[in-house]
């Protein structure tokens, strides 16, 4: 196991109260974070376990004051992440979600000769940028059925939860391989009518409610589940960010850090095909390491019945600027880590 060398949600290497963890941001600075950032999670060459990065890349570049205009006057960052604050991500939906109503609303005004004040104009703008980008919903979860084994009466899903996490203000995706009892005549958490799956009010809150952490905890909840069979949960992140206004612990940065950015893209994983444990994140420890004396053991036994390891990396995306002391911290933390630049 890696010991931490410190936590990427801290802010100058110490713990920030509700109060710190905001900070408004506009003009060119707002520009310069919202472009850069989005070009770095482009610049990470994410695969299918993380969220849709150009969707998430389209939401920062949709805060931009080039994008907005004078129809907002900036945005939050929540620096324990160093990503926008959830308001802000969930008002580019909305939004995106009202824009082809309002733009038409508006054009028929222009149309019968009247005119609109400065605020509507630039909103009207606004709204004409954001139908030219394609945004899924904010949170969606996705259910497919792989494969129904009418000999042993089951049925395996593969199921893909997105949301922007609440409590981390990063993007999520959680990814479960799973096998249930056959629900065709329902009464389980997935049903299906021939090739096609129906979630269930129950399956939908519990995914809420539940995958709000490792991919080890969510694993071990559904494990629990009467006729539930869990292969593999994996968990990838977009976030968290550090910049010049949400800065790293001391040491990541360089000495002028008017230009640094690093993005942070972890992902673990817990799955009955791993032989055995690993941890390539410099900045994880395995969750039966948090844990009592007490508690430690019956969550091993759990592990060793349910059959799984768990598996955790990161990689990283920065600006040139950044990577020679990310290089160096990494490399003090013997661990294997990607980097991609800008």
């Amino acid at each position: 196991m890696n010991e931490a060398p410190s936590d990427p949600g801290q802010a100058a290497g110490r713990r920030l109260t509700p109060r710190e963890r905001l900070r408004p941001l506009a003009g060119q600075d707002l520009e310069r974070y919202v472009q850069t950032v989005s070009r770095l999670v482009l610049a990470a060459r994410l695969n299918k376990w993380y969220p849709d990065p150009f969707a998430c890349s389209d939401r920062l570049r949709m805060l931009a004051p080039s994008v907005r205009g004078a129809a907002y006057d900036g945005a939050t960052l929540d620096l324990a992440s160093g990503l926008p604050y959830l308001k802000d991500v969930v008002a580019v939906q909305a939004d995106r979600d009202l824009a082809a109503a309002f733009v038409a609303e508006q054009e028929s005004r222009l149309a019968a000769g009247k005119t609109l004040t400065p605020r509507v104009q630039a909103k009207l703008e606004y709204y004409r940028r954001l139908l030219k980008v394609s945004l899924p919903p904010l949170t969606s979860l996705d259910v497919r059925l792989r494969r129904v084994f009418p000999e042993r009466g089951v049925a395996a899903f593969q199921v893909v939860f997105d949301r922007y996490d609440a409590a981390g203000q990063v993007f999520s995706r959680y990814t479960l391989l799973l096998e249930q009892t056959d629900g065709v005549w329902g009464g389980s958490l997935l049903e299906r009518s021939g090739d096609y799956t129906r979630q269930t009010g129950d399956f939908r809150q519990l995914m809420e409610r539940c995958a709000q952490d490792e991919s080890e905890i969510l694993f071990l909840l559904l494990g629990k589940r009467e006729g539930v069979r869990v292969e593999e949960v994996t968990r990838g992140r977009i976030g968290p960010v550090w910049s010049p206004w949400a800065p790293p612990p001391p040491g990541w940065f360089p000495p002028d850090p008017r230009e640094a950015f690093i993005l942070h893209c972890p992902l673990d994983s817990a799955s009955v095909a791993y032989e055995a444990d690993s941890d390539t994140d410099p900045f994880s420890s395995f969750f039966k390491d948090f844990l009592s004396d007490i508690s430690r053991p019956m969550i091993e036994e759990a592990a060793d019945t349910l059959g799984y390891k768990v598996h955790k990396e990161r990689k990283f995306a920065c600006t040139p600027q950044a990577l020679g002391p990310l290089q160096e911290r990494l490399r003090e933390a013997r661990t294997r880590n990607v980097i991609y630049t800008l």
